[in-house]
Protein backbone atom coordinates (compact mmCIF):
# COMPACT_ATOMS: atom_id res chain seq x y z
CA UNK A 1 0.00 0.00 0.00
CA UNK A 2 1.23 3.50 -0.83
CA UNK A 3 2.28 5.87 1.95
CA UNK A 4 0.04 8.74 3.04
CA UNK A 5 1.95 11.39 1.09
CA UNK A 6 1.73 9.40 -2.16
CA UNK A 7 -1.99 8.81 -1.63
CA UNK A 8 -2.51 12.51 -0.92
CA UNK A 9 -0.66 13.41 -4.11
CA UNK A 10 -2.87 11.03 -6.09
CA UNK A 11 -5.96 12.76 -4.70
CA UNK A 12 -4.71 16.28 -5.43
CA UNK A 13 -2.54 15.87 -8.55
CA UNK A 14 -3.52 12.43 -9.88
CA UNK A 15 -6.91 10.92 -10.66
CA UNK A 16 -8.61 12.65 -7.71
CA UNK A 17 -9.46 9.66 -5.51
CA UNK A 18 -7.96 6.56 -3.89
CA UNK A 19 -9.26 3.45 -2.13
CA UNK A 20 -7.99 2.28 1.26
CA UNK A 21 -9.05 -1.37 1.33
CA UNK A 22 -10.73 -3.23 4.20
CA UNK A 23 -9.96 -1.00 7.18
CA UNK A 24 -12.67 -2.71 9.25
CA UNK A 25 -13.58 -6.43 9.55
CA UNK A 26 -16.69 -7.49 7.56
CA UNK A 27 -18.61 -8.52 10.69
CA UNK A 28 -18.21 -5.12 12.36
CA UNK A 29 -19.29 -3.36 9.18
CA UNK A 30 -22.30 -5.65 8.76
CA UNK A 31 -23.45 -4.88 12.31
CA UNK A 32 -23.03 -1.14 11.75
CA UNK A 33 -24.95 -1.36 8.46
CA UNK A 34 -27.83 -3.13 10.19
CA UNK A 35 -27.85 -0.49 12.93
CA UNK A 36 -28.14 2.27 10.30
CA UNK A 37 -31.07 0.57 8.59
CA UNK A 38 -32.82 0.01 11.93
CA UNK A 39 -32.37 3.66 12.87
CA UNK A 40 -33.70 4.83 9.50
CA UNK A 41 -36.75 2.59 9.89
CA UNK A 42 -37.63 4.49 13.08
CA UNK A 43 -37.64 7.77 11.10
CA UNK A 44 -35.94 9.81 13.86
CA UNK A 45 -37.09 13.42 13.86
CA UNK A 46 -34.42 15.92 12.86
CA UNK A 47 -31.97 13.23 11.76
CA UNK A 48 -33.47 11.79 8.59
CA UNK A 49 -33.78 13.27 5.10
CA UNK A 50 -35.59 11.10 2.55
CA UNK A 51 -35.81 12.04 -1.13
CA UNK A 52 -37.32 9.46 -3.45
CA UNK A 53 -35.45 6.17 -3.19
CA UNK A 54 -32.61 7.51 -1.07
CA UNK A 55 -32.19 8.54 2.57
CA UNK A 56 -29.59 10.45 4.56
CA UNK A 57 -29.19 9.78 8.31
CA UNK A 58 -27.43 12.46 10.37
CA UNK A 59 -26.00 12.66 13.91
CA UNK A 60 -24.09 9.43 13.57
CA UNK A 61 -20.71 9.94 15.27
CA UNK A 62 -21.87 9.15 18.81
CA UNK A 63 -24.34 6.44 17.79
CA UNK A 64 -21.88 3.54 17.97
CA UNK A 65 -18.19 2.92 18.60
CA UNK A 66 -17.46 1.99 14.98
CA UNK A 67 -18.65 5.38 13.72
CA UNK A 68 -16.47 7.14 16.28
CA UNK A 69 -13.56 5.03 14.97
CA UNK A 70 -14.36 5.74 11.32
CA UNK A 71 -14.27 9.50 11.79
CA UNK A 72 -10.74 9.40 13.22
CA UNK A 73 -9.32 6.26 11.61
CA UNK A 74 -5.53 6.77 11.67
CA UNK A 75 -4.96 5.83 8.02
CA UNK A 76 -7.72 8.15 6.85
CA UNK A 77 -6.58 11.01 9.07
CA UNK A 78 -2.98 10.67 7.92
CA UNK A 79 -3.95 11.04 4.26
CA UNK A 80 -6.45 13.84 4.82
CA UNK A 81 -4.07 15.81 7.02
CA UNK A 82 -1.39 15.55 4.33
CA UNK A 83 -3.81 17.54 2.15
CA UNK A 84 -5.70 19.83 4.55
CA UNK A 85 -3.27 20.24 7.43
CA UNK A 86 -3.22 18.89 10.96
CA UNK A 87 -5.91 21.26 12.31
CA UNK A 88 -8.59 20.32 9.77
CA UNK A 89 -12.14 19.71 10.96
CA UNK A 90 -15.08 17.41 10.32
CA UNK A 91 -17.62 19.18 8.16
CA UNK A 92 -20.18 16.39 8.15
CA UNK A 93 -20.70 12.71 8.91
CA UNK A 94 -23.83 10.83 7.83
CA UNK A 95 -25.14 7.60 6.37
CA UNK A 96 -26.45 7.44 2.79
CA UNK A 97 -28.89 4.71 1.80
CA UNK A 98 -29.78 3.89 -1.81
CA UNK A 99 -32.87 1.70 -1.92
CA UNK A 100 -33.54 -0.72 -4.80
CA UNK A 101 -34.39 1.30 -7.88
CA UNK A 102 -32.60 4.45 -6.71
CA UNK A 103 -31.43 6.48 -9.69
CA UNK A 104 -28.44 8.76 -10.15
CA UNK A 105 -28.23 11.85 -7.95
CA UNK A 106 -26.63 13.83 -10.74
CA UNK A 107 -22.95 14.57 -11.22
CA UNK A 108 -21.69 17.07 -8.65
CA UNK A 109 -18.80 18.46 -6.64
CA UNK A 110 -18.82 18.60 -2.85
CA UNK A 111 -19.32 21.33 -0.24
CA UNK A 112 -18.19 24.08 -0.10
CA UNK A 113 -17.47 24.13 -3.83
CA UNK A 114 -21.11 23.75 -4.91
CA UNK A 115 -21.95 26.95 -3.00
CA UNK A 116 -19.35 28.90 -5.00
CA UNK A 117 -19.25 30.30 -8.52
CA UNK A 118 -16.87 28.45 -10.88
CA UNK A 119 -14.11 28.42 -11.86
CA UNK A 120 -13.23 27.11 -8.41
CA UNK A 121 -9.87 27.92 -6.79
CA UNK A 122 -7.12 25.37 -7.28
CA UNK A 123 -5.62 25.99 -3.85
CA UNK A 124 -6.09 25.56 -1.02
CA UNK A 125 -8.00 22.28 -1.19
CA UNK A 126 -11.27 22.93 0.64
CA UNK A 127 -12.69 19.43 1.07
CA UNK A 128 -11.78 15.75 1.11
CA UNK A 129 -14.61 13.23 1.20
CA UNK A 130 -14.53 9.76 2.73
CA UNK A 131 -17.04 7.20 1.44
CA UNK A 132 -17.13 4.16 3.73
CA UNK A 133 -18.38 0.98 2.10
CA UNK A 134 -20.80 -0.61 4.55
CA UNK A 135 -21.12 -3.59 2.22
CA UNK A 136 -19.44 -4.62 -1.01
CA UNK A 137 -19.84 -1.93 -3.68
CA UNK A 138 -20.65 -3.80 -6.89
CA UNK A 139 -21.50 -3.09 -10.52
CA UNK A 140 -25.21 -3.40 -9.74
CA UNK A 141 -25.92 -1.88 -6.31
CA UNK A 142 -25.28 1.81 -6.86
CA UNK A 143 -21.50 2.06 -6.54
CA UNK A 144 -20.28 5.66 -6.95
CA UNK A 145 -19.20 6.97 -10.32
CA UNK A 146 -16.01 9.03 -10.51
CA UNK A 147 -14.50 10.92 -13.44
CA UNK A 148 -10.74 10.70 -12.96
CA UNK A 149 -8.61 13.86 -13.10
CA UNK A 150 -11.60 16.22 -13.16
CA UNK A 151 -10.59 17.95 -9.92
CA UNK A 152 -7.98 19.71 -12.07
CA UNK A 153 -10.69 21.36 -14.19
CA UNK A 154 -12.03 23.46 -11.29
CA UNK A 155 -15.47 23.49 -12.91
CA UNK A 156 -18.94 22.18 -12.12
CA UNK A 157 -19.56 18.89 -13.97
CA UNK A 158 -20.65 18.94 -17.55
CA UNK A 159 -23.18 16.06 -17.82
CA UNK A 160 -22.11 14.95 -21.29
CA UNK A 161 -18.41 14.95 -20.47
CA UNK A 162 -19.07 13.23 -17.14
CA UNK A 163 -20.94 10.43 -18.92
CA UNK A 164 -17.94 9.94 -21.19
CA UNK A 165 -15.33 9.90 -18.42
CA UNK A 166 -17.03 8.35 -15.40
CA UNK A 167 -16.68 4.76 -14.23
CA UNK A 168 -17.92 2.84 -11.19
CA UNK A 169 -15.62 2.51 -8.20
CA UNK A 170 -16.24 -0.88 -6.59
CA UNK A 171 -14.70 -2.50 -3.52
CA UNK A 172 -15.25 -4.64 -0.47
CA UNK A 173 -17.04 -3.87 2.78
CA UNK A 174 -14.92 -1.95 5.29
CA UNK A 175 -12.99 -0.10 2.58
CA UNK A 176 -13.06 3.67 2.12
CA UNK A 177 -12.80 5.96 -0.90
CA UNK A 178 -11.04 9.26 -0.28
CA UNK A 179 -11.68 11.90 -2.92
CA UNK A 180 -10.99 15.53 -3.72
CA UNK A 181 -14.09 17.69 -3.28
CA UNK A 182 -13.70 18.92 -6.86
CA UNK A 183 -13.52 15.46 -8.45
CA UNK A 184 -16.76 14.95 -10.39
CA UNK A 185 -18.82 12.09 -9.00
CA UNK A 186 -22.31 10.64 -8.76
CA UNK A 187 -24.19 7.59 -7.54
CA UNK A 188 -25.06 4.89 -10.03
CA UNK A 189 -28.42 3.11 -10.24
CA UNK A 190 -29.11 0.52 -7.56
CA UNK A 191 -30.50 -2.31 -9.67
CA UNK A 192 -30.01 -4.86 -6.87
CA UNK A 193 -32.73 -6.05 -4.49
CA UNK A 194 -31.09 -4.68 -1.33
CA UNK A 195 -30.36 -1.18 0.05
CA UNK A 196 -26.83 0.00 -0.60
CA UNK A 197 -25.42 1.77 2.48
CA UNK A 198 -22.43 4.07 2.80
CA UNK A 199 -21.16 6.41 5.50
CA UNK A 200 -19.92 9.78 4.29
CA UNK A 201 -17.32 11.90 6.07
CA UNK A 202 -16.51 15.40 4.88
CA UNK A 203 -13.26 17.02 6.02
CA UNK A 204 -12.48 20.70 5.61
CA UNK A 205 -9.76 23.19 6.52
CA UNK A 206 -10.49 24.95 9.78
CA UNK A 207 -11.53 28.18 8.04
CA UNK A 208 -14.49 26.52 6.25
CA UNK A 209 -17.84 26.70 8.05
CA UNK A 210 -18.94 23.08 8.72
CA UNK A 211 -21.84 21.83 6.63
CA UNK A 212 -23.39 19.99 9.60
CA UNK A 213 -21.52 21.50 12.60
CA UNK A 214 -21.63 18.24 14.58
CA UNK A 215 -20.16 19.30 17.95
CA UNK A 216 -23.28 21.04 19.39
CA UNK A 217 -25.25 17.84 18.69
CA UNK A 218 -23.05 15.74 20.97
CA UNK A 219 -23.73 15.18 24.65
CA UNK A 220 -21.25 16.65 27.17
CA UNK A 221 -20.54 13.10 28.40
CA UNK A 222 -19.57 11.97 24.90
CA UNK A 223 -17.33 14.97 24.31
CA UNK A 224 -15.59 14.50 27.66
CA UNK A 225 -14.58 10.92 26.78
CA UNK A 226 -13.67 11.73 23.17
CA UNK A 227 -10.04 11.54 22.08
CA UNK A 228 -8.12 14.80 21.52
CA UNK A 229 -8.21 14.14 17.76
CA UNK A 230 -11.99 13.66 17.74
CA UNK A 231 -12.50 16.81 19.80
CA UNK A 232 -10.41 18.71 17.29
CA UNK A 233 -12.37 17.27 14.38
CA UNK A 234 -15.64 18.26 16.02
CA UNK A 235 -14.43 21.80 16.67
CA UNK A 236 -14.80 21.19 20.40
CA UNK A 237 -12.23 23.79 21.41
CA UNK A 238 -14.17 26.44 19.47
CA UNK A 239 -17.49 25.45 21.06
CA UNK A 240 -15.80 25.29 24.46
CA UNK A 241 -14.41 28.80 24.02
CA UNK A 242 -17.89 30.12 23.16
CA UNK A 243 -19.35 28.39 26.23
CA UNK A 244 -16.67 29.93 28.47
CA UNK A 245 -17.31 33.39 27.00
CA UNK A 246 -21.04 33.03 27.68
CA UNK A 247 -20.34 31.93 31.24
CA UNK A 248 -18.00 34.88 31.76
CA UNK A 249 -20.58 37.34 30.44
CA UNK A 250 -23.27 35.88 32.66
CA UNK A 251 -20.96 36.10 35.69
CA UNK A 252 -20.07 39.73 34.93
CA UNK A 253 -23.73 40.65 34.54
CA UNK A 254 -24.59 38.92 37.80
CA UNK A 255 -21.78 40.75 39.61
CA UNK A 256 -22.88 44.09 38.17
CA UNK A 257 -26.43 43.66 39.55
CA UNK A 258 -25.35 42.56 43.06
Amino acid sequence: MLDAVSLAEEIVYGKGYVILPELFPPQEVAEARLQILQLVAKQPVGRLLKVGERSRLYKLVDESKIFEQMVQHPQVIEVVEAILGSDMTLGGFSAHILYPGASNMGAHVDYPYFTMTPPYPTTPVMEVQAIWMMEDFTETNGAPLFAANTQKLCQFPDPKRFAELAHKVIGTAGSVILSHGLCWHDTSINSSKEPRVSVLGNYNPKFIRPLENPAPQMSPAFLEQASPKLRQLLGYEFQSAIFKDVQRLQTNRSSATD
